[in-house]
């Protein structure tokens, strides 16, 4: 796969232009896998897509860019005023653990079921909040509410 840098820049372009009502993510992806991925690339190569986009959607978003609800990407106008408090780093294992539960959530991967989805968001959350994210925040990540996020934690 010949994919020299899939920017913040191109990324909202696209939002914006092709999109703008909002696109589920998979579809987005399936959009940029058929302009980076042809079929001389090798094995694996939309995964390697798929980690490439969704890692630049959290930047996004963080950076009040973009918003995820239910799967669904959405250009945001204007970003909002930074808030004075940032959430943690996002560090390797929650990197991780968010792409995974963003792939169950796609109906990509292994074994694709909704208990695999609850598993893989409940993994996220748990150890979101162990590093020191709010509820909320990580809820945010993941696209549903903070409300959702307590009921799967309580089943945790």
């Amino acid at each position: 796969m010949a994919v020299g840098r899939l920017s913040g820049a191109w990324l909202r372009q696209v939002l914006t232009e092709v999109f703008p009502a909002g696109v589920v993510r998979r579809d987005l992806l399936d959009h940029f896998a058929a302009v980076l991925v042809s079929k001389r690339s090798s094995k694996g190569a939309k995964g390697r897509l798929a980690r490439r986009l969704y890692g630049t959607l959290v930047k996004l978003q963080r950076r009040g860019l973009v918003t995820q609800e239910a799967g669904v990407v959405r250009s945001l106008a204007v970003p909002p005023k930074a808030r004075s408090e940032a959430a943690p780093a996002l560090g390797v294992v929650l990197e991780r653990l968010l792409f995974k539960a963003l792939l169950a959530e796609d109906g990509q991967g292994e074994g694709h079921t909704p208990r695999t989805l609850l598993e893989s968001r409940r993994a996220f959350l748990a150890e979101a909040v162990a590093v020191g994210w709010s509820t909320a925040d990580a809820a945010a990540l993941l696209g549903i509410t903070g409300a959702q996020a307590g009921q799967l934690l309580e089943g945790w």
